[in-house]
């Protein structure tokens, strides 16, 4: 019963916290309209189908992130001791980044069941979906910068184990690539290979992104 409000207040201390202190940039928001906190309401898309079980998936969701990030980081430490320049085993065989994976996953989690809090109960509740989607295409921002780090450092190796292994998220080659189309064409590469590229991209499906959340906010009314 009081998990939702727990996982209210636990997003709202999260990105209070640390990094996550420039919500506070994005708050007076609320004055203009409290809709616009709703911009990203296309995150939830994947998770519609859940229905009533929203509660217990989000939890099964961050159990699942927080394993995957803990793993992730023993798998690192294990690298880093090896003495081994890249760390190509185990999750990172799956995935680039599987610590930023995991900790997308974990805050997915915590970002549904602070959703699910009643508004009537918890006052004005802000809605968690455009924090959440600032904060990942941040950690994104993050990963492609590393990635541009260690192409400099590591060069053609680091680019096989590119070709070979996912971004972050492990999908089907084909999803891969409709999903990163509109990067392809912007910059014309396959990786940004610089800042500007890095924020070019970014923005470009932040765009994408919101415009696509303005239609689901809608139904979301209904």
């Amino acid at each position: 019963f009081y998990l939702p409000t727990f996982g209210y207040f636990a997003f709202t201390m999260f990105f209070l916290a640390g990094i996550g202190v420039l919500r506070v940039l994005w708050l007076p928001l609320l004055d203009l309209s409290p809709n616009v906190l709703r911009l990203g309401e296309i995150v939830y898309l994947p998770c519609m189908a859940f229905g009533f079980l929203l509660i217990p998936a989000s939890c099964v969701i961050m159990v699942i992130g927080l394993t995957v990030f803990t793993l992730s980081v023993f798998t690192w430490l294990y690298s880093k001791f090896k003495g081994l320049e890249i760390a190509d085993f185990w999750l990172y065989k799956y995935s680039r980044h599987p610590q930023y994976l995991g900790f997308l996953v974990w805050s997915y989690g915590l970002m549904l069941l602070a959703s699910y809090v009643n508004a009537e109960r918890a006052g004005h509740v802000p809605a968690p979906s455009f924090p959440w989607l600032i904060s990942a295409l941040a950690i994104v921002g993050v990963a492609l910068h590393e990635e541009q780090t260690m192409i400099r450092k590591h060069g053609d190796k680091y680019k096989k184990y590119m070709e070979k292994t996912p971004f972050v998220i492990p999908l089907p080659k084909k999803l891969s690539t409709i999903i990163t189309a509109p990067a392809r064409m912007a910059i014309k590469k396959n990786w940004p290979e610089n800042t500007k590229q890095t924020l070019s991209v970014l923005l470009i499906y932040f765009c994408i992104l919101v415009l696509s959340s303005l239609p689901l906010q809608y139904f979301m009314k209904l």
